[in-house]
């Protein structure tokens, strides 16, 4: 576990631009003592120490929350700032690779079957840390969801699911996701 998040961090790190991080830094600075109620619900649900940290890390361990599982045996990457892959709708903002017992990204594959597992986020999406902050609900759920096919969850049509294979709004949006902020 301890080696996944150093690799996520290290990872975040190193794709997050570092303008996005100083700005983010100066405001914190000049308001040291401002706790939002998005904090002080994230304290409650017991993210207090994510609270203050990267928007990816945050919402990766609430998708593991949500989920109650992490899959691809812990062995998970969450990288954001991505161009999109060829062939990609270029809608898409998120998205999931490993390879399987059925060959690389087979989703019909059993998914205890899955290893070198990566979820990608998109750069026209979110391409720095404000725009992830100013996108918390999507980013959250997105991440939620891009989880929810490495631990074998198809999409689903059913109205609220976090699976729903494409969000016009932010009404799948899950409760945990609302209560925490980064």
């Amino acid at each position: 576990m301890a080696r996944f998040l150093l690799t996520v961090i290290l990872a975040t790190a190193l794709l997050l631009p570092t303008s996005a991080d100083a700005r983010d830094k100066r405001a914190r600075h000049r308001h040291p003592s401002r706790t939002t109620h998005r904090q002080a619900s994230a304290r409650r649900l017991g993210f207090a120490k994510l609270a203050s940290r990267d928007p990816v890390l945050v919402a990766t361990a609430i998708a593991k929350r949500y989920w109650g599982a992490v899959p691809c045996g812990g062995q998970i990457a969450v990288l954001a700032d991505l161009p999109l892959p060829t062939g990609l709708d270029r809608t898409t903002d998120g998205w999931v690779t490993f390879n399987s017992s059925l060959g690389q990204n087979n989703l019909q594959a059993p998914a205890a079957t899955y290893s070198q597992c990566t979820i990608s986020l998109a750069r026209w999406q979110w391409p720095t840390r404000n725009a992830m902050n100013s996108d918390w609900n999507m980013l959250c759920l997105t991440v939620i969801h891009e989880m929810g096919h490495l631990l074998g969850h198809p999409h689903s049509s059913t109205p609220g699911s976090v699976m729903a294979p494409v969000f016009t709004n932010e009404s799948n949006v899950p409760k945990i996701c609302r209560a925490t902020f980064p």
